[in-house]
């Protein structure tokens, strides 16, 4: 009996030995974030654009326009254009801004990273923070998904107190409801009504309104 307990022990801190070793093995990897949304349908995103160097208004056109050229994107509406007043970043010209709704089947982070692309390929240079920009595209709602993390917050942290974003996407979208404020789009201008210094601007140029499939085939000069 005394035999049997000596190698019942001598086999349980074999068991010990391999477990303490454990410990060194390396860390999983951390998984990529996915390039497409899962396959319920395509979110119905609002993004906001702006421009404030060189031809302002071909700016926004070409930045629509190749969004429209992404096979997972599809431009369904966009607002007129407004010229509002810069804000921080010192002297600067006055900017452009609109809004687009699209739908698309790309992730948010995939959906992001496809919108810097189109800043890159314009031009855009982030040398100064909030400096002149020959196009910025902002992602504003991705259905009424909430996201925080390093590379993206979604709704946009600040589109509420800002009328260059709320007037545009007013137009397009009243009654889509903030998901995190849960106040719509027109109670949130509103709200800001009082400190509203944006125009109308432009609102002939073709394009407005809704978009339909090809629509920007002119645009094509870039």
């Amino acid at each position: 009996m005394v035999k049997r307990k000596i190698k019942k022990a001598t086999k349980k801190s074999k068991k010990v030995v391999k477990k303490v070793s454990r410990p060194g093995k390396a860390k999983k990897k951390a998984k990529p974030m996915p390039l497409l949304k899962k396959a319920e349908g395509p979110a119905t995103v609002y993004i906001g654009l702006g421009s404030n160097v060189g031809d302002r208004e071909e700016y926004v056109e070409q930045a629509i326009f190749l969004l429209e050229k992404n096979p997972h994107i599809q431009v369904t509406k966009r607002s007129s254009n407004y010229e509002t007043e810069a804000e921080g970043g010192g002297d600067q010209p006055p900017f452009i801004n609109a809004a687009v709704e699209v739908k698309t089947t790309l992730s948010p982070h995939k959906l992001l990273e496809v919108c810097q692309e189109i800043e890159t390929a314009l031009g855009r240079e982030r040398e100064v923070e909030w400096g002149p920009r020959t196009i910025d595209l902002d992602l504003l709602l991705y259905d009424d998904q909430i996201i925080s993390n390093d590379q993206l917050q979604i709704p946009h942290p600040l589109m509420h107190e800002r009328l260059f974003v709320l007037k545009p996407l007013r137009e397009i979208a009243p009654h889509v409801i903030h998901p995190v404020l849960e106040k719509t789009i027109e109670t949130l201008y509103e709200e800001k009504k009082e400190a509203e210094v944006g125009e109308k601007y432009d609102d002939e140029l073709p394009g407005f309104k809704e978009i339909r499939g090809g629509a920007f085939d002119d645009f094509e000069r870039w």
